[in-house]
């Protein structure tokens, strides 16, 4: 099983339903943090367009959040490694920088298994009528648990 988090502040209904899923059925469990360089390339620049930031604070902000991102999605892996230790479930980690849309479709080519995505109502929203329409190969493999 697969499990996406997308953000280090909500997280802990989808880890928890994993957590359960995966202890019913013994098999490895999968999480990876998605850092989507696009969606802060896209906040820097609409702070920069609203007069908020320079060039140069632009650059520095970006790489500060990036930074930032990083360290939270360490932690947040260690707090599941531990999660998946103390429930004796075997899991996998990883931290990913690229596109949500991008890494999600590449999954489903590659393992066409389902996988269950973290996130608000919004990225949901958005991912489902923006950019995985037509893919309903997609969609139906894709589980999105919103967090609060």
């Amino acid at each position: 099983m697969l499990l996406i988090l997308t953000n280090p502040y909500a997280y802990e209904k989808a880890l928890n339903l994993a957590i359960e899923r995966a202890a019913q059925k013994p098999d490895e469990l999968k999480v990876v943090f998605v850092i989507d360089p696009d969606a802060l390339d896209n906040l820097v620049r609409e702070l920069g367009e609203k007069g908020w930031l320079g060039l140069g604070s632009q650059r520095t902000l970006h790489d500060s959040m990036l930074e930032g991102y990083r360290a939270l999605a360490a932690d947040i892996l260690e707090d599941v490694r531990r999660l998946c230790a103390a429930a004796h479930i075997s899991v996998v980690t990883e931290v990913k920088e690229a596109p949500l849309v991008a890494y999600i479709r590449i999954i489903i080519e590659r393992d066409n298994q389902p996988i269950l995505v973290s996130g608000s109502q919004y990225l949901a929203t958005t991912m489902l009528t923006r950019h995985l329409t037509g893919f309903e190969d997609v969609r139906a493999l894709v589980e999105w648990i919103q967090e609060d």
